[in-house]
């Protein structure tokens, strides 16, 4: 297995080993940053309620700012985190992993996405950035969202997560 394929395959462990890394030894220095996590998670919301996984390719909504917000969203909600507890150990965690794991999965996820949809991919990745949205190009529709897809996609545990997470910072920092 090489390590972009590793990486890749290890990226939700890494994210849930980040959560808990965070809530073991992070302590809360800012309030600002939960600004961050709140956005993040919005980014994630709003795109696991438009994406139907393998079976079309997502173009609208988000995904017409943006080729992947999931991710973006994951990253807001790190960098958020990070800022919020100012740790050196979960910043460099962040630092490292995060971009290991990510990049990794957005070059396999691609891959894959130009081979099932091709020639639409292919059109799709000429107009839309893939993971900043400096582009946005006015065809923005919201009709695509579903709550019944985001509860599909499980989005509902990254919620319960965040909160959690929070909510032992917060209990730290008051002791």
């Amino acid at each position: 297995m090489n390590a972009i394929n590793f990486f890749s395959k290890v990226r939700v462990s890494a994210g849930w080993f980040f959560f808990i890394v965070v809530a073991i030894i992070g302590r809360i220095h800012f309030f600002w940053p939960i600004i961050l996590i709140v956005i993040g998670e919005l980014f994630r919301t709003i795109a696991s309620g438009t994406i139907v996984k393998n079976e079309k390719l997502a173009t609208s909504g988000i995904y017409s700012i943006v080729r992947h917000p999931l991710y973006l969203g994951s990253m807001l909600i790190g960098t958020g985190f990070v800022l919020m507890c100012m740790n050196i150990f979960v910043g460099l965690y962040f630092i490292v992993f995060f971009p290991l794991c990510y990049l990794s999965a957005i070059v396999l996820e691609e891959q894959s996405l130009e081979k099932r949809f091709g020639s639409d991919f292919h059109q799709y990745r000429k107009n839309v950035p893939a993971f900043f949205p400096i582009k946005i190009t006015g065809k923005f529709r919201s009709d695509t969202f579903s709550w019944k897809l985001v509860f599909q996609n499980k989005e509902h545990y990254n919620w319960l997560t965040l909160l959690a997470t929070i909510l032992i910072l917060i209990i730290k920092s008051r002791f």
